[in-house]
């Protein structure tokens, strides 16, 4: 592998036998390569647990493991510490199940540099390149592995979910257990903070004082009173005990976090924290406590049925009088056995495209199979491509690429969201391009994601591609040579031998008035 790729063994050394859950038969602690969120390298720490089960002649399946909450400080990183009591439990089912557990620290716990809370993108690549360094100390795997998480890790995993065929091919990625995660982030914390006498939640605490190093402009202080001023600071270095004793008896009143998120600049950050509602490629089982006091039952419910509205193979498992804690020791068997019946099955060839009988334009143009075009839908296509591309979420190329998309999901809603509910249906989609004009303005709101586009694999900066960039980065997405070839010519149109913004303008713009898998805009939209 090339000097500090993703995913890259830098060393290990045997974990200590007091961290071993049950079922381990060998440990290690390990320092692999990462990527920081915002661009460039950052290392990561992590363990690796093999279990003590007889291996099988095709090796043993891979479990990367996102743990809940534990803390924002070098101390609470668990292969310093080890993993709380619950988790030690779950992950030792998984170990008696015969999965090798491969589990991060998360980028900022345990090496230098601020752990980002709660922003699933910064996280989800830790998971999958621990999967990565765990399958190079020799351990006899095999190639499918699924992820694990839960509480802050059930949102990571969500995030892996979404980009993990992507971010790495190489790896045969079967599909996402999801444990009590924190979904629709406004509406969460809409619940939790709207009865001013009721209980400060523990996520509350270090949602806080996590954001500001994703929004470094975010300072939750004007917003709290002096005691809950008091329990953010804490929160920042204080591990997840200390943090939870602190809190006891204080209400949302006490701290000032009553109705949190109605407060001036927070809806925009809690959308930032939130699972985009897409159409996954690979199925997820979901899980839930019905007595859970931190993430509620009915939110991850209501998120079960979205996703499944999105066009995902979902399995939606409540626990009934289970608390946010206990839903890791319930029934983690069925979680395992869910796991080993996709990791049996033959390997998926592609993403399941959702059939129906609608205009096959509007088809492909709503990914998910659901009836509607969302901007949930744009904000997965952009970050898919910028993963596939190997940047990071947070870093400028990506962000520009990102924020090209969001631009233009807001010009198609303008034209084509006709009662403003902030989604497209068919008629709206098909009233729109029947009267659409070609001097509307339509190329101007696209040509910023076409001139991020053709930055992000402009590698010589001269503000075109090259037949060589463009491949590049098709590749990344998963075309073909022939694919990529085909769709080279057909971008092409001064045949300069280079692709220029005006052009991808144009290929933009000809896929969203008329999709169509062979129309060389396609790609974009994750659509050939």
């Amino acid at each position: 592998m090339p000097e500090h790729a993703s995913g890259l063994l830098l060393d290990h050394e045997a974990l200590p036998v007091e961290f071993w859950p049950e079922h381990t038969a060998q440990a290690y602690r390990m320092l692999y390569a990462g990527l920081g969120y915002h661009g460039g390298p950052r290392d990561v720490t992590g363990m690796v647990l093999v279990p003590d089960a007889p291996v099988p002649a095709d090796g043993l399946p891979i479990v990367g493991y996102a743990h809940g909450t534990t803390g924002l400080g070098d101390n609470a990183a668990p292969s310093r510490v080890g993993f709380t009591r619950l988790e030690r439990e779950h992950v030792a089912r998984w170990l008696a199940a015969g999965y090798v557990v491969a589990a991060t620290d998360y980028e900022g716990l345990s090496t230098p540099g601020p752990h980002p809370y709660l922003n699933g993108e910064a996280v989800a690549d830790d998971v999958v390149d621990a999967v990565r360094a765990a399958r190079q100390l020799g351990v006899p795997t095999t190639g499918g592995w699924v992820v694990a998480g839960f509480s802050q890790g059930g949102h990571a995993a969500l995030f892996v979910g979404l980009m993990a065929t992507r971010y790495a091919p190489e790896l045969d990625f079967r599909g996402t257990v999801s444990l009590a995660p924190p979904v629709h982030l406004p509406l969460l914390i809409g619940a939790m903070t709207a009865d001013g006498s009721g209980p400060v939640s523990i996520l509350t605490s270090y949602l806080l004082a996590g954001l500001p190093i994703s929004h470094p402009d975010f300072d939750p202080r004007g917003l709290l009173t002096d005691a809950g001023n008091r329990l953010v600071d804490l929160a920042t270095t204080a591990p997840l005990v200390e943090v939870l004793r602190a809190g006891r008896g204080l209400t949302n009143d006490h701290v000032g976090t009553t109705n949190l998120h109605d407060r001036e600049g927070v809806p925009a950050l809690l959308d930032s924290c939130r699972v985009p509602v897409a159409r996954f490629d690979r199925p997820v089982f979901l899980t839930a406590g019905g007595a859970d006091e931190v993430v509620r039952l009915e939110i991850v419910e209501r998120f079960a049925d979205d996703l499944r509205a999105a066009g995902t193979d979902v399995e939606f498992v409540c626990h009934e009088g289970a608390s946010h804690g206990a839903v890791l020791t319930a029934d983690v068997d069925a979680m395992t056995s869910w796991a080993a019946g996709l990791l049996a099955a033959p390997a998926p060839t592609s993403s399941p495209t959702p059939a129906d009988a609608r205009d096959s334009r509007f088809s492909l143009l709503d990914p998910t199979g659901d009836g509607y075009v969302t901007r949930d839908d744009y904000e997965a296509f952009a970050l898919r491509l910028v993963q596939a591309f190997g940047q990071p979420p947070g870093s400028p190329a990506a962000l520009a690429v990102r924020e090209g998309y969001r631009r233009l999901w807001l010009a198609l809603a303008d034209r084509a969201d006709t009662d403003g509910d902030g989604r497209i249906t068919e008629a709206e989609f098909l009233a729109w391009i029947g009267a659409v004009s070609d001097d509307d303005g339509f190329d101007d709101e696209i040509a910023p994601l076409a001139r991020a586009v053709v930055a992000l694999a402009d590698d010589d900066i001269d503000g075109v591609l090259t037949e060589r960039e463009l491949r590049c980065l098709l590749a990344a997405c998963g075309l073909s040579p022939a694919q990529s070839q085909r769709v080279f010519a057909e971008l092409d149109l001064d045949a300069s031998a280079s692709i220029d913004t005006a052009e991808l303008v144009a290929a933009i713009r000809a896929f969203c008035l008329n999709p169509a898998a062979d129309q060389p805009g396609a790609w974009l939209f994750g659509s050939i």
